[in-house]
């Protein structure tokens, strides 16, 4: 399943006039006031909590706070609701050890008291809104989802002196639970972008919808005749619409098609090109991905162990991510610890239109010699499969 950003640079739009930072946070009585209590004492003791607008680009800040023995309190006012999310920065333990910068996902941000409780894995839930309980509480917390997190969850840890077959099987099962957890997602999107009666509780869903799907299309066109006026659902409607061309534009680079050179910059400020990176290679994979891709993200230890494996023979990866920020990606990047050619950025580079490329992940295997593609959109085993009819089994170090 495809991901991408979908709210372009006007979901700013949107939210400029909706959410306010702290300014009358002792006006106790006034309808629009929220108040958020969080208890992150699972995770960590002390740090700062900011809570920022969901806007392409980064955020806005609209409150902040310190974590105080693991709890924080902010309010402020809301003049209606709207996407949000929040950070955890320079956070450290009850025993004192450091923690990286952690990123909530987007949630409703509306008057009322809110509640916000992490567990030690960081999965939150915000409880208290009547539009977060529409939009992000009616399928993140039905008990199907709950339980193929809590499997999925499982399946991703790895497993003391498990044998390479065995962790091969459990990776599977944890990308096919995956794959699930995103479908119900989906799904219960889709139910209330298409279906929900308040026309509110749809255009915020569609505003938060990570997940590319064909019926964003319908929901928007929907929502324009429930909203005639609403500027934002008309641009984010014409823009879907050409998204929709891009989409036949993009069907003509399928197998057999000749690769398109672009040139591009690592975050060591070189600038490097495909037909450099394909000098020398046997086989190169052009990988389109993104900090924020969950998918993307999950995928990224297994291509590690391709590159490995093959990378002697003449395997080469060549990545480019649209983020839109610098540390965003340098930050992903270091995590990841990406070994390969490791270019950005940004969703309006021409190496995203020199491939047609709307959503990621998003990935074209290519002959390098000939230039030729020689497969698209490769995953998990199917990586592997190409790979190994190209180059022979190459048993895994370790």
């Amino acid at each position: 399943m495809k991901c991408r950003r979908l709210i372009p640079a006007l979901a700013a739009l949107a939210l400029a006039g909706c959410l306010q930072p702290d300014k009358n946070a002792g006006q106790a009585h006034d309808p629009n006031r929220y108040a958020i209590a969080g208890d992150l004492s699972a995770v960590c003791d002390s740090g700062e909590f900011a809570l920022l607008a969901a806007v392409p680009g980064g955020g806005n800040v609209i409150a902040e706070t310190m974590i105080v023995d693991g709890r924080i309190f902010l309010q402020g006012v809301a003049d209606a609701p709207g996407n949000a999310y929040f950070e955890i920065l320079n956070a450290t333990t009850r025993e004192g050890y450091r923690l990286a910068s952690i990123k909530g996902q987007s949630f409703v941000l509306e008057p009322g008291e809110l509640t916000l409780t992490m567990d030690s894995r960081t999965e939150f839930i915000v409880q208290g809104g009547h539009y977060n309980d529409i939009v992000v509480n009616s399928w993140r917390l039905s008990p199907e989802y709950v339980r193929l997190r809590e499997d999925y969850l499982r399946a991703d840890q790895a497993v003391e002196g498990e044998t390479r077959a065995d962790r091969l099987t459990r990776e599977a099962r944890a990308a096919a639970l995956f794959d699930e957890m995103l479908r119900l997602e989906n799904q219960g999107r889709r139910r209330i972008a298409l279906g929900h009666e308040d026309p509110l509780a749809r255009k915020l869903t569609i505003q938060s919808t990570w997940l590319r799907s064909p019926w964003i299309t319908d929901a928007l066109r929907q929502l324009a005749e429930m909203l005639p006026h609403d500027a934002w659902v008309a641009e984010s409607l014409a823009l879907e619409e050409a998204y929709a061309a891009e989409l036949a534009r993009a069907a003509s680079f399928d197998v057999g098609a000749e690769v398109r050179d672009f040139e591009a910059e690592t975050l060591d400020g070189e600038i490097v090109s495909v037909s450099g990176a394909r000098e020398g290679k046997d086989v190169i994979l052009l990988e389109f991905w993104a900090s924020w891709c969950g998918p993307c993200r999950v995928e990224i230890p297994h291509m590690k162990r391709a590159y490995a494996r093959y990378g002697p023979r003449g395997f080469e990866i060549f990545s480019f991510t649209v983020d839109d920020l610098r540390e965003d990606w340098a930050e992903a990047s270091e995590e990841e610890d990406l070994p390969w050619i490791n270019t950005g950025m940004g969703i309006d580079h021409p190496a995203t239109e020199a491939y047609g490329v709307t959503g990621v992940p998003a990935n074209f295997l290519v002959d390098a010699p000939s230039g030729r593609i020689l497969a698209r959109n490769l995953r998990g085993h199917k990586l592997d499969e190409a790979l190994e009819e190209r180059f022979g089994k190459v048993e895994e170090e370790g």
